[in-house]
């Protein structure tokens, strides 16, 4: 009982009960983890002719790897919704350091716009701002990867309230568009899905029985790190075909136990991946030439799920996984993508630092100015602060 400080704060019923609650608890998650490891038993045989060893390669190729980072709120202290955010390039060979390049910007919009609006339209900016590093990258190195899907911020952009689209929005969302194309067809580039709630396997196996699974409920990651090995890639070609993109098999995953009719399930699925080229009026073909696959470097780690063009051989993408350092023993992700993550990450309390910084040179600009209209107009836009 030492470890349980607060436990032993509570009255004695209290903490009776709660034990008991545990115990319950306890009866539940063990039954759910035999019930697990039974499913990942199965799948082992039902995945284990798709995984493929991953040859060792000596050669040492120029790697960049392009991140960025938002404060995760915005701030209103000064009349206008400000957010920060960086983006930043690492450039490796091996465990050379190359180069490093990090970009500061900011977010500012009118506070008329809903938060909902801002929120997702200051995510596309980074997103943008990304992609546009991405290709100053190309110009120095073998590979670029760069975090997230290639089109994944379509999905996001969806988000938004159709009401409250703005013009703006669509611009810069087709604008990132047509900046992952270049990046896509220069055939050097390839996505690192670092948070993937990929669930294709499930919901291939549902599409192709027409019936829910235990896999439906698994993320394809959770499952893949039990089957594969370390040195091997799953390619989720070789399982589900080049007909459809891995988001329709998720689709079907997260939809199959909210409707009773499998076509009503597998129409929802369509929708869901053609919604975002239609309201952004883009090319809806722009999936097809996009693979996904999922690698496993080491053991203890889980895999890392890969997006990658279908132009780039794979022989080529085995060459670029395969060289020396290339993953991070202690996270299973490519090296370059960690050293860049911890770069630019920005601190949660960040913004209204920046915000005060604003605010403090303002005050010195205008320190010749009549004092009541001064503190008429920053107490009424922040009157918790004084003046």
């Amino acid at each position: 009982m030492e470890e349980y400080v607060e436990w032993l704060m509570l009255p004695h019923d209290l903490q009776i009960g709660f034990f008991e609650e545990a115990e319950k608890e306890s009866i539940n998650l063990a039954s759910r983890i035999e019930d697990i490891s039974k499913v990942l038993r199965d799948a082992t045989h039902l995945l284990k002719p798709f995984v493929k060893n991953l040859s060792d390669n000596e050669e040492l190729y120029v790697v960049s790897a392009v991140d960025g980072s938002r404060s995760p709120q915005l701030s209103e202290r000064l009349g206008v919704r400000y957010g920060v955010f960086s983006v930043g390039i690492k450039i490796i060979k091996g465990l050379e350091s190359k180069e490093e390049i990090l970009k500061a910007g900011v977010f500012k919009r009118k506070q008329a716009f809903s938060q909902d609006l801002s929120r997702h339209f200051f995510e596309v900016l980074v997103t943008y701002h990304e992609r546009k590093l991405a290709l100053e990258a190309l110009k120095k190195s073998d590979l670029v990867l760069i975090d997230g899907s290639f089109y994944g911020f379509l999905f996001h952009a969806l988000r938004t309230k159709t009401p409250e689209e703005s013009e703006a929005l669509k611009k810069i969302v087709q604008e990132t568009f047509k900046l992952s194309e270049e990046l896509i067809n220069s055939g050097k580039v390839i996505a690192i899905v670092k948070r993937s709630p990929s669930r294709a396997i499930g919901g291939y196996f549902a599409f192709i029985n027409k019936r829910d699974n235990p896999y439906t409920t698994l993320l394809d990651k959770f499952i893949l790190s039990f089957v594969m090995p370390r040195k091997t890639i799953f390619y989720y070609d070789d399982l589900l075909g080049t007909e459809r993109h891995i988001i329709f098999y998720n689709s079907i995953a997260s939809m199959i136990r909210r409707y009773d009719s499998m076509d009503t399930v597998i129409e929802k699925a369509h929708e869901n991946i053609m919604s975002p080229f239609r309201r952004f009026e883009l090319p809806e073909d722009a999936l097809n030439i996009l693979a996904r696959a999922q690698v496993r470097a080491f053991d203890g780690v889980p895999t890392c799920e890969i997006e990658y063009p279908r132009h780039i051989s794979k022989e080529n993408l085995e060459r670029w996984l395969a060289q020396p350092n290339f993953f991070n023993e202690g996270t299973g992700l490519p090296l370059v993508l960690d050293l860049v993550d911890n770069l630019i990450s920005i601190p949660s309390r960040f913004t209204n630092e920046f915000v005060n910084e604003i605010e403090a040179r303002t005050l010195e600009k205008l320190g010749g100015s009549d004092p009541d209209i001064l503190k008429l107009y920053f107490s009424y836009l922040n009157p918790q602060k004084p003046l």
